[in-house]
């Protein structure tokens, strides 16, 4: 097969598409046997030359996220040339809470933009993005995505399949921590996670695991305004900023203990990565309870939302943390290995093979 992932991230905001695009393309080409490309969506949306060549070659074209606007016009262009084409994506915007930056783009049709003068425009997207969505999602043959609630809440769009973050583990191994006093309580994302922060009880339990253990240091990665709202004296929390992909491990090399704060059915919805790359690190972690990471749970701590309980098993990982040390290296990081992106190469191919037979079988072969 020769597949296309039309990536609509920006170099500034690469994230989603390394997981959901760059990593499956990579792994693709390793097998031999199949092939693989990136294509930008402006050029995917704007049928451009390169565009042409590329989809014409390809058997299946998977879009990353972004069903709205002219994307839906090359959607039925390549459909009509008997492409498979799929989409792609990993987040709720259906529960996106006001406070998350993407709220008034997806839900309110806000596409608000900055000038090279610093100047702030609002284009107004009619029907919302959202909306438009909805409709792309009739027209695709079927959607990809890392979660089994966003298969529940789509299937009455299109064909919904749960297909992982699977791991780049190469990317890790080689990723050693550096010496350091103390024990580091660490966690790394984008503003979206802000209110996992502020509405699951963690940070009153940062704050009391501070004060009873001096040693303890939280370390916080990505965005600043998640730093900021840490309610523990300076000196006990660091700052790291936005890095690659590839630089990413060296940075969560250093975590001790790892959190993942959820908090609300948009959280909910989350995929697994936070969790898997504690384990593949072989760093013990605490998490929230609940859908989005019930299947990881026997691999660590997953907690209620109340200050007590975090406060709890986090003081419990810090007093105790060589044997949560080596928990995390037998059955969780053995697990992660299982999850890595060669060892499952095949399970993506036969997803996109399963589409192609039942929408065009004469020509799946």
């Amino acid at each position: 097969m020769n597949i296309v992932y039309v990536v609509a991230d920006s170099i500034e905001e690469w994230n989603s598409a390394e997981w959901r695009c760059s990593i499956p393309a990579r792994a693709i080409k390793r097998t031999g046997l199949h092939m693989a490309q990136l294509l930008d969506i402006v050029s995917f949306a704007k049928n451009t030359v390169q565009a042409q060549e590329i989809c014409q070659a390809a058997d299946v074209i998977v879009i990353q996220r972004d069903l709205f606007g002219p994307v839906l016009n090359a959607v039925q262009r390549w459909k009509a040339r008997d492409k498979v084409v799929i989409v792609d994506f990993d987040d709720a915007y259906q529960f996106m809470p006001p406070a998350v930056k993407n709220y008034e783009f997806w839900v309110e049709g806000k596409n608000v933009q900055i000038g090279v003068d610093h100047q702030t425009t609002v284009e107004m997207i009619n029907p919302p993005p959202l909306t438009q969505f909805k409709w792309g999602l009739r027209l695709v043959h079927a959607a990809t995505v890392p979660s089994h609630q966003l298969v529940e809440d789509w299937q009455a769009y299109t064909e919904v399949y749960d297909l992982p973050n699977y791991i780049d583990i190469d990317r890790y191994l080689e990723a050693l921590p550096q010496a350091h006093e103390g024990i580091i309580i660490g966690w790394g994302g984008s503003l979206s996670h802000l209110q996992s922060f502020t509405e699951s009880g963690i940070l009153t339990a940062l704050k009391r695991v501070c004060q009873a253990r001096p040693q303890v240091r939280i370390m916080i990665c990505g965005d600043e305004r998640v730093y900021q709202a840490i309610p523990v004296p300076v000196e006990q929390k660091m700052f790291g900023g936005w890095v690659s992909a590839c630089q990413w491990p060296h940075k969560l090399a250093n975590f001790d203990i790892g959190i993942a704060p959820l908090s609300g059915a948009y959280d909910q919805r989350r995929s697994w990565i936070k969790l898997m790359e504690y384990m593949v690190m072989r760093i013990p972690w605490v998490a929230s309870d609940g859908p989005a990471y019930h299947s990881l749970r026997s691999y660590g701590w997953l907690v209620q939302n109340r200050s007590n309980t975090w406060e709890r098993i986090l003081l419990d990982m810090v007093d105790n943390l060589d044997n949560h040390r080596t928990e995390a290296a037998a059955d969780p990081y053995l697990f992660s290995l299982s999850q890595s992106i060669d060892n499952n190469v095949d399970k993506i191919l036969a997803i996109y093979q399963a589409i192609r037979t039942k929408n065009f079988p004469v020509n799946a072969g």
